[in-house]
């Protein structure tokens, strides 16, 4: 009897505990965002502001234009990684090699931020005073809730 409900609350266990790794991978993106990703979150923020056909379509165009240019920054991960990791192999690490790193990331990422916001910007002259407007509001609705992106 004792064996049978270990084997009860051991399966029980397991239920739970794969259930809890699939809610937690609801949001984890490993590849980023694929085109179906970028899509609805197209069709989503374009249904929330009723944007004309046109800023739908310059909102596509922006979308495509970061996500590629994001693509395109991390196409050598791996080979950043391996750097890394043969850095930390050797016997001794230089702070000039350790700094030349962080200068290498933090421009590439100063280049992206600069070509979003410049996207962004171009966007929002698109934009009418209504829609800046909804924008705002659901800013300032959703700043209490802690650190979420975007519109959901």
């Amino acid at each position: 009897m004792k064996k049978k409900s270990v084997m009860i609350v051991t399966g029980i266990c397991v239920l739970f505990l794969i259930g809890g790794v699939a809610a937690c991978k609801h949001g984890h993106r490993p590849g980023g965002f694929d085109e179906f990703d970028l899509a609805a979150a197209v069709n989503r923020i374009a249904s929330r502001l009723d944007l004309s056909e046109t800023q739908k379509a310059d909102l596509e165009q922006m979308a495509g234009e970061i996500a590629e240019k994001a693509k395109s920054m991390h196409a050598d991960h791996a080979g950043r990684h391996q750097e890394i990791a043969d850095l930390i192999r050797q016997d001794s690490v230089s702070r000039d090699v350790v700094d030349g790193l962080i200068d290498d990331k933090m421009a590439r990422v100063r280049e992206m931020a600069d070509f979003a916001a410049e996207r962004l910007i171009a966007f929002h002259g698109t934009l009418t005073p209504e829609q800046r407007e909804k924008i705002a509001t659901h800013i300032e609705n959703h700043s209490s809730e802690g650190c979420r992106f975007g519109f959901r």
